[in-house]
């Protein structure tokens, strides 16, 4: 038998020990890489000219569809452009990505954006990272709103553990912020720790609150009202009229009682608002087909609602997402809103039933009501908060005090236990589960729906 000499045999494994040094090195680098926000971890797959996945509707989902295809129907189809649409929810990382934006506001009709500033682990969901490099982001959608004043605004952030924030927003405003996006009330966390840190009515938030309402300052503040109703009530009942949009529908829409829990919320409360976007694609699935289940209650909602709701899709816009998927996310969510049966960029294999929904209803969810909640001018604009004083040319708002809350008129709500099918669509109510979506939450599971 034969024997590799002996240095042959040691210089094996001194290149064998290089290349493991080398990698590593290499490792270590992209791990402090990354948690400097240098790189990010791979992307999603990219939508390309193509679906982002070819999904295929749960034996629960499939009353979201109709049950025979439409081979009329493209990706591609919407009717024509005939608003000029506000939409007051989206994150993205810096101008690269607002370029790509921008190019897809001109061809949807979508007059200006809103942007929310975003913490690194917002635009990467990358768990290393905390409640961090926000402050980056603010300045970067500052930075977006003076390059484009016409077709940006910026709403920046704050972590309310934070000492001085009250001082901090009031320089972010005179420097040109036009609004605030807390993650206070979200549900879940990032992955060193939870973005609800304290109750929303929380003695530590008080001077922040206050200002919010006395200079009417709009704010976007993703609530779990399943979670932190109470909370919620605590907060409004005392400054009953911050300008407050709870998006994606406080994750609250996944049953016949949540709903008109939601609705009494928007009833009382004069400023608050909610949005109709769901986020990430996979929640914007859940989303749509959730309602699309129960699309007669679901469109009657929305109807009695609209002057409550505003247009937003809530993408979260980085490297990874490129312009086929922003053209493709925006569109459909006015196919969805629009149109009576449609076909999703994300389940393309399938004819998807919509909302269709009247004309006054559309303006007033992509115009009217988005208008109102920034206090835009007659012309259009955003109003100049640059000084602490009142909004020039714009008249003290009236605001009465409240009646007093009855909790009798509180729409109940209980967690039922699960309905079987056959009930379910006897009641038309699906069960009322414990989630709701959005970039980071998951919505569960509420019941069978409308026949398709």
């Amino acid at each position: 038998m034969t024997t590799q000499p002996a240095p042959q045999k040691k210089r094996a494994l001194q290149i064998l020990w290089w290349v493991l040094l080398v990698t590593a090195i290499a490792l270590l680098a992209w791990t402090v890489a990354s948690r400097f926000g240098v790189v990010t971890p791979p992307p999603l797959p990219a939508v390309g000219n193509q679906p982002l996945l070819g999904h295929t509707p749960s034996e629960k989902n499939k009353n979201a569809y109709l049950s025979k295809d439409d081979p009329t129907l493209a990706v591609e189809t919407l009717p024509p452009r005939r608003f000029q649409i506000i939409d007051v929810h989206e994150h993205l990382k810096g101008e690269e990505e607002a370029v790509r934006l921008l190019a897809e506001m001109e061809k949807l009709g979508i007059k200006r954006t809103i942007l929310m500033a975003s913490t690194i682990y917002t635009l990467t969901l990358n768990p290393i990272y905390g409640f961090e490099g926000f402050k980056e982001n603010n300045e970067a959608i500052l930075a977006l709103e003076k390059k484009w004043p016409d077709r940006f605004a910026a709403f920046v952030t704050f972590n309310p553990l934070d000492e001085g924030n009250l001082e901090l927003v009031k320089d972010y405003v005179a420097r040109g912020a036009d609004g605030v996006k807390l993650y206070l009330g979200h549900g879940e966390k990032t992955g060193k720790g939870p973005f609800h840190v304290m109750p929303l009515d929380d003695p530590r938030m008080e001077p922040f609150w206050a200002y919010a309402e006395e200079t009417q300052l709009p704010m976007v503040v993703h609530i779990n009202l399943n979670k932190y109703w109470d909370e919620t009530l605590r907060l409004l009942e005392k400054h009953p009229y911050l300008r407050l949009n709870i998006p994606h529908f406080g994750l609250h829409k996944n049953s016949e009682g949540k709903l008109k829990r939601l609705a009494w919320l928007l009833q009382r409360y004069p400023n608050v608002y909610t949005d109709v976007s769901f986020g990430f694609y996979t929640f914007q699935i859940e989303g749509f087909e959730q309602l699309g289940r129960w699309r007669s209650r679901s469109r009657e909602w929305l109807a009695a609602n609209k002057d409550k709701v505003l247009f937003a899709s809530d993408m979260v816009l980085e490297p990874s997402k490129d312009q086929p998927y922003i053209e493709n996310t925006l569109r459909s969510y006015l196919q969805f809103l629009e149109m009576e049966r449609w076909r999703f960029f994300l389940a393309p294999g399938y004819t998807m039933h919509g909302m269709h929904l009247d004309d006054d209803v559309l303006e007033r969810i992509y115009q009217k009501n988005p208008a109102r909640w920034l206090l835009l001018d007659a012309q259009g604009a955003l109003p100049d908060r640059s000084t602490s004083g009142p909004i020039d040319g714009m008249p003290a708002a009236q605001r009465p005090p409240l009646p007093p809350l009855d909790p009798a008129s509180i729409p109940a709500f209980t967690s039922a236990p699960k309905k079987t099918p056959a009930a379910a669509k006897e009641s038309g109510e699906d069960d009322d589960g414990k989630g709701g979506g959005c970039e980071h939450e998951p919505l569960d599971d509420d019941g069978v729906g409308e026949a398709p």
